[in-house]
């Protein structure tokens, strides 16, 4: 409807790492966005704050259709901040193609930030 989109087809462009077996479920729960969170302009992002200096991480999905690698490093280096970055050879949700190699890299992450 107006002012909703769908990604379609969602297989295809979030899930084309996934086993194809899951599409019935998959397609099941995919809901439309709202336009609006990508037709408007983002306020101040929290990871944008010295505060996070050292603790900002970002999964690059590698094997992404919806946003391509080139488009998120683009976003890293426009971010104009340090990110500690991990490359997945994955589609656009690696938690449902890796659910347990995405767990332990966050798992990661965080023990690393804690040790500092």
């Amino acid at each position: 409807s107006q002012g909703l989109a769908v990604i379609e087809p969602a297989m295809d462009v979030l899930y084309n790492d996934c086993d194809r077996s899951l599409q019935p479920e998959l397609d099941r729960l995919m809901q439309p966005h709202a336009l609006r969170a990508f037709e408007t302009a983002a306020t101040a992002p929290a990871w944008a704050e010295s505060a996070f200096d050292g603790r900002r991480a970002y999964v690059r999905t590698l094997d992404d259709c919806c946003n391509p690698s080139s488009l998120q490093d683009m976003w890293l280096e426009k971010s104009k901040v340090e990110w500690e970055v991990v490359d997945f050879k994955t589609g656009h949700m690696p938690f449902v193609s890796q659910p347990q190699a995405l767990a332990e890299q966050v798992t990661k992450f965080i023990d690393g930030f804690m040790a500092k």
